[in-house]
Order: C-alpha cells, then structure tokens, then sequence
C-alpha cells in the first residue's frame, strides 16, 4: 500500500500540502534591528512564509526552512538598515551542500564564514 505524508500547514487557505525535503534552513537574529530592517527582511519573505520574521521591539528572529533561500539577495536587502549598534548573527545551512555559513553583523558590517557541517564547530565562535 503506497504510503503518503502530509504536515499540516497553517497558510491562509488552510490546505494541507505534501511534506517537501528540507535542503535549506535559515535561523538566526540582530539586536537594535530598526522596522525598516524588518520591512526589508518581510519583503523578501513574505511570499515563500511571511512567519519566517519577527521583530519584537528592536529584536529582529528569522526561522526559515524550505527548499530555496535567496540569502545573497536576503543580506543585501538588510544591510542598508543596519546601524552601528546593530550586533547579531544569521546562520544559512545547505543541507544538500552540507555547509553552514555564518553572517556575523556588528558595526553595521555583516562578515561570512562558510563550513562542512561534520566541522562547524571548529568554525562557529564557540
């Protein structure tokens, strides 16, 4: 008997879509994160899952898991809207690559680390 999987999905039209297969989760946070940052960030979101952002006060979280990410388009799109106070990190895990990068944001600057997943730790700041 052939077997199928469904995960409920809490969209707007209350469907319940077939399981896809994770190859990209996005999870990460900025402190001082302005609205305009948040607007940014929704923006480039919103049509794949507007519930991936969240700013709470000045507390910017991303969660995000699904087939396809544009994070090169995603920082770019931040960037502008950090400020010197703004200090954080956002992690990009490939798990078809098997990588993780790390932005780290500080100073209004956002630098990257990339690594294999079997050695992250040796790359994390941990």
């Amino acid at each position: 008997m052939p077997c199928n999987f469904f995960l409920p999905v809490n969209n707007k039209e209350g469907t319940i879509l077939p399981m896809e297969h994770i190859l990209i989760k996005v999870y990460g946070s900025i402190s001082n994160a302005s609205p305009e940052l948040y607007a940014a960030a929704l923006e480039m979101v919103q049509e794949q899952n507007e519930d991936a952002v969240e700013l709470d006060g000045t507390f910017f979280t991303i969660s995000f898991e699904g087939i396809y990410f544009m994070m090169n388009e995603f920082i770019a799109a931040i960037k502008p809207h950090l400020t010197n106070d703004c200090t954080g990190r956002i992690d990009y895990i490939d798990v078809d690559e098997w990588s993780l990068t790390r932005f780290w944001i500080e100073g209004g600057l956002i630098t990257q680390n990339t690594a294999d997943l079997n050695h992250v730790m040796d790359h994390s700041g941990h």
